[in-house]
């Protein structure tokens, strides 16, 4: 895909922007003298930064390349998939973003504790957190591995073996160093970087045309490759219409909205804010990003096929990753497609930098909640857990680049919607959530997922499967369409069948979310009726109903 100078170019970049970054992480860990400070940068990232950190969270290889060549491929049905995801940003910032500061956790099982029994709640927020971390991770790395080969040339398996391993251990290096600061400063970097490459190739095909829009969509839609029912480029039907059944059509795009804003590794990044009001301020400009993002990346696409050719590229979808090199080299030739490269290595990196911080603060702090007060051991456990998961990911994520794992990206994106946000939206709103219904939506949502997609073509009966030699599947959904509303039943009858009440718990935390009272003074006080409190805290009355 790659000549020698775009390959040379996007090495050097590459270097350049290790030695840069790596300064930036080292200087990191001068601020680390606290666990907050290694999980959260002390709540010291302005909201400018964490807009940036926010916005580099929702760009994946998938996001720039994979949605570029799908919207040239299918037109408006894929730009609908993009429209999705941007979408889903609303429910970051009109439910989760400012309570969450606002409350002041470290986890998302420091909310859960305020409600239910600690040791439910910290058991919770492990179990979901890892298993996302284990999925999305193991994605990553296989982007890694289409990096290595497209970008970078690197055809051979070990080859792309040893190049992911790298990816790995500097995103390991990156988290031990720097910590969540060292994360921020790098996935800022990711940012600014994706944001200059956009706009130059989007600057590039409006040039093309002279800036006339209309003329681009014009001659994209006369030079798409033809559609075998005849639907047009720029109308419904392209994709919706072959295949599938409406019912698994509206899965995908179900899955886009409400499970993206509920991954963990993203509500760490409200926790980082200096407060409620900078985190929503950081969650709005984070959104107007990501919606001129996907605006821009359907003018790359509609451009590329206006000036390539619908037949030349994206004509199917395994080749459609292709598409956005391609109209790079066409734009700006090696050098544009060396800087390319460079973006999409890093875009890896970040990513699985930012995942890792989020299961090492999880793994680390809802265990030494429940016991006394260490800070000092704490940080050297984050330090170490850090340095286990991370070179155990990338062991095991290198060693899975010959199975077919992309189909566990809308998995876990359905997991964290069924898992995490009926939960979320329960204890934050609902007065008469306890134990029950915490341990009832987010292990029976992990269930009710997992059950669905064992079923679905995701593991079976499509080229994309991960067992694409056989055929079991049952229904033709992504799992998030009956995961998430079943995660929310079980929740509620889990509830209502329990007596506990913790009224006094739900009034502290509608106090926390709604002022930020207390919010920068510790761990956020559980509510739970057994484990380990904080020191000098007062665990709220559990009253049983009769």
């Amino acid at each position: 895909m790659t000549n020698g100078t775009a390959v040379g170019v996007g090495v050097v970049i590459s270097a350049v922007l290790a030695v840069a970054l790596l300064a930036m992480v080292v200087a990191a860990r001068r601020t680390q003298t606290t666990p907050t400070d290694f999980y959260l940068a002390g709540r010291r990232i302005g909201a400018g930064q964490n807009a940036l950190a926010l916005f580099a969270g929702f760009i994946l290889f998938t996001t720039l390349f994979t949605m570029t060549g799908h919207i040239a491929l299918s037109g408006f049905d894929a730009f609908l998939f993009s429209a999705a995801f941007a979408m889903s940003w609303l429910i970051a910032l009109l439910i989760f973003a400012a309570p969450l500061r606002n409350i002041g956790g470290q986890t998302i099982g420091d909310v859960f504790a305020i409600r239910a029994n600690e040791r439910t709640a910290r058991a919770a927020s492990i179990t979901v957190t890892l298993l996302l971390f284990v999925t999305y991770t193991m994605v990553m790395m296989e982007a890694g591995g289409i990096v290595a080969r497209l970008m970078f040339g690197v055809d051979s398996s070990t080859g792309r073996a040893v190049m992911v391993a790298g990816m790995g251990v500097v995103a390991t290096v990156v988290v031990l160093v720097g910590g969540m600061l060292g994360t921020t400063r790098v996935m800022v970097a990711k940012a600014l970087l994706v944001i200059a490459v956009v706009a130059v190739l989007t600057v590039g095909v409006l040039a093309k045309y002279r800036f006339n829009l209309m003329q681009l969509l014009d001659d994209a839609q006369a030079k798409a490759a033809p559609h075998p029912a005849g639907f047009d480029l720029l109308g419904p039907g392209r994709e919706f219409s072959l295949g599938g059944s409406p019912l698994g059509h509206l899965s995908k795009l179900f899955v886009a909205f409400v499970g993206h804003a509920a991954l963990p590794y993203m509500f760490m990044r409200h926790f980082t804010a200096t407060s409620g009001r900078e985190a929503r301020r950081s969650a709005g400009w984070a959104g107007l990003l990501v919606g001129g993002f996907y605006l821009c990346v359907a003018v790359l696409a509609f451009g590329a096929v206006g000036l390539i050719g619908g037949q030349n590229i994206g004509f199917i979808p395994p080749t459609r990753d292709t598409t956005l090199p391609i109209l790079a080299d066409f734009i700006g030739g090696s050098w544009l497609v060396g800087l390319l490269a460079a973006t999409a290595l890093l875009i890896v990196v970040g990513m699985l930098a930012a995942l890792l911080i989020s299961a090492v603060t999880s793994l680390t702090r809802d265990v030494h909640a429940m016991r006394p007060s260490d800070p000092a051991g704490e940080l050297r456990a984050a330090r170490r857990n850090t340095l286990i998961v991370g070179l155990a990911a990338t062991v095991v994520g290198t060693l899975l680049l010959q199975v077919n794992i992309h189909a566990l990206l809308p998995v876990t994106i359905s997991f964290a919607g069924a898992a995490v946000l009926p939960a979320m939206v329960y204890s934050l709103f609902w007065k008469r959530f306890n134990t029950a219904g915490l341990r009832w939506s987010v292990f029976g949502g992990i269930g009710a997922t997992a059950l669905v997609f064992l079923f679905s073509p995701l593991m079976s009966g499509s080229p994309v499967a991960i067992l694409s030699g056989v055929d079991f599947h049952l229904v033709n959904i992504d799992p998030a369409l009956l995961g998430v509303p079943a995660a929310f039943l079980l929740g509620f009858l889990g509830t209502i069948g329990s007596r506990e009440h913790n009224d006094a718990g739900f009034a502290e935390l509608q106090v926390r979310a709604l002022t930020g009272a207390d919010s920068g003074a510790g761990e956020p006080r559980s509510a739970s009726t057994e484990g380990a409190h904080e020191p000098g805290s007062v665990k709220p009355e559990i009253q049983l109903s009769t």
